[in-house]
């Protein structure tokens, strides 16, 4: 009998040794889908950059479904692809077909669809139609070395101007050290609220420099010269969409 359990006992740790080779020759996923938020297929859409990367309130997301079994044909519990502040994304995934979807009202935008169907048998680039409820353009900033102010002229478009249009809270230049450069990540900012907007066509927003010996702090090199700058756009009822992250210089 003692033999007899012996026996059993050998049989189900190689057992349980041979299943756990299993798992650990599976292949690593390999396969990159990568692709941008775009209207009409041209214009990026800018967004808020997510902390370290990590889904929170103000991350804008994808959610893709993988293959389910048995009676689901897909899981529930989606893979969150996080878009950078630049409107791209990136994920590595195994080869198979998933289901994309746009989160309703996750980003300061419509999707012109809220599903597509992902087959993955290679790197594939998706970029994703989106329609923002307003775009920053000619966003231009120059700066006054006299006075360190930073002076950023650009125009503002309302692209959905239909029942779905919504108004601006406020508008804002934001400057950092850091090409993050956003509400969370500045050292300096200037504003103007939504109903003191004259023109949507001309506008212009000044900002001094931050003063790096007086903030401090370590890793802040008080010598830097060269400063990141960007507009945001703050949506009644959306979430904050931006223009692209522009430089300007000390001598």
């Amino acid at each position: 009998m003692k033999i007899m359990i012996k026996s059993i006992l050998l049989f189900l740790v190689i057992g349980m040794l041979i299943t756990s080779c299993k798992f650990d020759n599976y292949d690593a996923p390999s396969v990159t889908l990568k692709g941008a938020l775009l209207y009409n297929n041209v214009d990026t859409v800018y967004v808020q950059q997510s902390s370290n990367n990590n889904i929170d309130e103000a991350a804008v997301y994808l959610n893709l479904f993988e293959p389910g079994t048995g009676y689901s044909k897909w899981k529930s519990s989606p893979i969150r692809i996080v878009v950078g502040s630049d409107g791209t994304f990136s994920s590595v995934l195994f080869a198979d077909t998933y289901k994309l979807v746009v989160p309703a009202g996750n980003g300061p935008y419509m999707a012109s669809t809220d599903t597509t169907i992902v087959q993955l048998s290679g790197n594939q680039t998706l970029n994703i139609p989106v329609t923002p409820y307003y775009l920053v353009r000619n966003f231009t900033p120059t700066l006054s070395v006299s006075d360190s102010i930073v002076t950023a002229s650009f125009k503002i478009d309302k692209i959905i101007t239909d029942a779905n249009a919504k108004t601006i809270g406020s508008v804002i230049l934001y400057i950092n050290r850091t090409i993050i450069v956003d509400g969370g990540n500045n050292l300096s900012n200037a504003s103007i609220d939504g109903g003191a907007i004259a023109d949507l066509n001309t506008m212009v927003l000044n900002a001094k420099l931050p003063n790096l010996a007086k903030i401090g702090g370590i890793g802040i090199p008080t010598n830097q010269k060269q400063f990141f700058v960007r507009i945001g756009v703050r949506i009644n009822g959306s979430s904050e969409i931006f223009s692209p992250v522009k430089t300007v210089t000390l001598p």
